[in-house]
């Protein structure tokens, strides 16, 4: 019993000495102020100072520019979007809904049309409808008289923005609501510097 204990303690103490030299064995010099002796005592202004001063040793000089201008922003993110400086005008902006799946956009829609409000999404261009061969643009009721309105293109794939784009979605103004997944391509494709538009973004 007395060897048991003896070789317990024995195992205990080893795991212990095992233990420390592991956690002495790492580099904490980021946390002291070894680099820079004027660092604050707090952990976190210290740390991100340290980062920031590392970050600053490995980045190539001249490879990062700082600029007040927009230049950095895609030409069409820049020219075809009103800034959120400027105050919404539905009469001659068209919104874009970014639909991003499983995000509540089902829903979004929905309260769109009950909001008796036009859309463009996919709908419209269903051949069940009998909009799809149409050569100009046009907003009509899919299932009755009262229902909700929609356009007869299709927005949620490049092909169908394409199509919008040539058919003038946009300039036409029929469209309360545009909604797609493909934000970026929809934006330099149906909107120019004449129609701007805005994007709206919902996210459970």
């Amino acid at each position: 019993m007395v060897n048991r204990r003896r070789s317990a303690e024995a195992a205990l103490l080893i795991g212990c000495c095992i233990l420390a030299s592991v956690l002495f064995s790492f580099d904490l010099t980021p946390f002291n102020n070894h680099e820079d002796p004027s660092l604050s005592s707090s952990p976190a202004p210290e740390l991100q100072r340290y980062l920031l001063a590392k970050a600053k040793r490995r980045t190539p000089k001249g490879s990062i520019k700082t600029t007040s201008s927009s230049a950095s922003v895609r030409s069409w993110a820049n020219n075809h979007l009103e800034p959120v400086t400027v105050t919404p005008d539905p009469s001659r902006e068209t919104v874009l809904f970014w639909h991003i799946p499983k995000s509540g956009g089902t829903t979004t829609k929905a309260i769109y049309e009950c909001l008796h409000q036009t859309l463009a999404s996919r709908v419209g261009s269903l051949p069940k409808f009998g909009h799809d061969k149409d050569e100009e643009i046009v907003a009509f009721h899919p299932w009755r008289d009262n229902g909700p309105t929609y356009v007869n293109v299709d927005t949620t794939g490049p092909v169908g923005i394409r199509h919008a784009e040539e058919m003038g979605l946009v300039p036409s103004g029929l469209a309360d609501l545009i909604v797609t997944g493909y934000i970026g391509f929809a934006i330099e494709h149906l909107y120019d510097d004449a129609h701007k538009g805005r994007v709206l973004e919902h996210c459970s």
